[in-house]
């Protein structure tokens, strides 16, 4: 029986140092400035009604690219709260925050996904961005992200597909087997953005809609075109293909790039409801 989630990146940042959680959050914030991702961003947020004056949590907040977007939205009368269970992450987190002079109105605070550290109803949003696929048994997250929004108030996740992932690349065969290595591996349940749908509809959510976005970008160097770099070494440590094979679909990968715009990125949902009031 596979054993998902082995070589996860994210499913342990909690005794992450200084040092790892800086190369996190560099990856975080990296993705977080690609053109596909900003529209997003933007798009997902206006379906989570995020507007001014208003109390939203950020659930896995990493170095709070998000959060920050949340507090932009907010504005100054609103409150955005990031919470993440790494405090080296949430500490560059706060650095970011305050370099972008939104300090006044984030709080990052240290917390499990699965135990929320708040009171009932005390949020009109919650929100969780690529969190809930890295945590184990992350389902059990979305009761507690319902029972700490307000009657009346919305809970949205966006979270990837890992089998969804795809590369410009002459080798079909070798491209696939590399992708389902990663799917297994790189995250404790990479199928759980599928499942969302019924899963909040099930915690009581009402209205549950859902929107399908799928960033890509045309360089070997941008962020999804370094995925294909992660999944190769992956699919070689997990045992589903050899060091040659990863050296040779790298090297035909590359040289796609050198010939003209390759094509990276996978597929993300966003799955949204609200609380009954």
């Amino acid at each position: 029986m596979t054993e998902y989630g082995q070589h996860c990146l994210w499913r342990s940042t909690h005794a992450s140092d200084d040092a790892q959680a800086r190369e996190l959050a560099a990856r975080l914030e990296h993705r977080a400035k690609a053109d596909d991702e900003v529209a997003a961003r933007d798009a997902y947020l206006t379906l989570l009604g995020v507007a001014p004056g208003e109390r939203v949590l950020e659930v896995g907040c990493g170095s709070g690219a998000i959060t920050r977007a949340i507090a932009t939205r907010v504005g100054p009368t609103g409150h955005a709260v990031g919470l993440d269970q790494s405090p080296a992450l949430l500490a560059i987190a706060s650095e970011l925050a305050t370099s972008a002079g939104l300090a006044d109105r984030i709080v990052f605070k240290v917390g499990d996904a699965r135990r929320l550290p708040f009171e009932d109803a005390c949020f009109d949003a919650v929100l969780a961005v690529t969190v809930l696929s890295h945590v184990p048994s992350g389902e059990s997250a979305i009761p507690e992200f319902v029972r700490v929004v307000r009657p009346g108030g919305r809970v949205g996740i966006f979270d990837f597909d890992v089998d969804m992932s795809i590369f410009t690349h002459p080798d079909r065969v070798l491209t696939r087997r590399i992708v389902s290595a990663a799917s297994d591996q790189t995250a404790m349940n990479s199928w759980l953005a599928r499942q969302t749908p019924a899963l909040l509809t099930k915690a009581g959510l009402q209205h549950v809609k859902v929107r399908g976005f799928f960033p890509i970008e045309t360089e070997v160097k941008s962020f999804y075109g370094g995925l294909a770099s992660r999944y190769a070494d992956v699919a070689v440590t997990c045992g589903a293909i050899t060091d040659d094979e990863r050296r040779g679909w790298l090297d035909a990968f590359r040289s796609a790039g050198q010939e003209g715009p390759i094509v990276a990125g996978r597929l993300h949902l966003f799955v949204w409801g609200r609380r009954p009031a």
